[in-house]
């Protein structure tokens, strides 16, 4: 696929970030890791943050979009992190627990605000909507890609680097997989991206330390197309260029709508 990004701007040996996904990668592995249950006040608490905005903590952000704890999942190993600073509601039901995506939105917006707007895109997601979206991004100044995901389709969080350096010159994913399938949909950002001669990796900013390098893994296209299947993204912008954003979305066969 081509990248349609200037090939002097592109290190194909490193990751390419999206406009400010350096410095929103660095804001999210200061404030690791997630509250328990707030993998998505974690995400936008980073994307606010990496804009310049003073928030309080991700307690402010998940009060703000209504978000309701259920009962803790954390990947092997993790201590987690509670201290809650608010009274968060929460329930036994996991089925019950979580944040709407409508609310987060709704959250980027007040807490910011109005400074920055959160697009919700989502559609039938394939690798050429999700690289042409990503590639799309490149117009604005900074941007956060929030997305949710199912995480049992990604790889393994310490795929070696030689693996993956291999997928970009074959196309041939790693064969490891996922070994923290969280039940239901998970948070994370999406801030770069690797081209090689024929595979793509995605720079995954996850909510745990232990995921990745300091919260920070590649994973194949692919495996981040199947993980968002049935989900979507929150592109979060100045709210200015969200116009840009929902262009690039009809760009990539995708719908700048609604999805929860």
């Amino acid at each position: 696929m081509s990248s349609g990004i200037d090939g002097g701007q592109l290190d194909l040996s490193g990751v390419r970030w999206l406009p400010g996904g350096a410095r929103l990668a660095a804001v999210a592995q200061a404030e690791l890791p997630q509250k328990d249950g707030l993998a998505a006040a974690f995400c936008s608490l980073a994307a606010l943050r990496a804009a310049g905005l003073d928030v309080l903590d991700q307690d402010a952000v998940a009060a703000a979009a209504g978000t309701v704890r259920g009962p803790v999942v954390r990947p092997p190993g993790e201590a987690g992190r509670a201290g809650f600073r608010l009274p968060l509601p929460g329930v036994d039901d996991p089925a019950a627990a979580g944040t709407r995506v409508s609310g987060l939105a709704s959250a980027v917006g007040s807490l910011s605000r109005g400074a920055l707007t959160a697009v919700p895109v989502t559609g039938a997601w394939t690798t050429e909507a999700l690289f042409d979206l990503l590639v799309g991004l490149w117009d604005v100044p900074r941007v956060a890609v929030i997305a949710r995901i199912d995480g049992a389709e990604l790889g393994a969080h310490d795929t070696p680097e030689r693996a993956l350096l291999d997928y970009l010159d074959t196309g041939v994913p790693p064969l490891w997989t996922s070994r923290w399938r969280p039940p239901g949909g998970h948070f994370v950002l999406l801030a770069g991206i690797r081209i090689g001669a024929e595979g793509t990796l995605v720079s995954v900013v996850d909510t745990y330390a232990s995921l990745g390098d300091n919260g920070i893994h590649d994973q194949p296209v692919e495996w981040v197309t199947a993980a968002l299947t049935g989900l979507g993204v929150l592109v979060v912008v100045d709210t200015e260029q969200a116009g840009v954003v929902r262009e690039a979305a009809g760009v990539a066969g995708l719908s700048p709508s609604p999805w929860d």
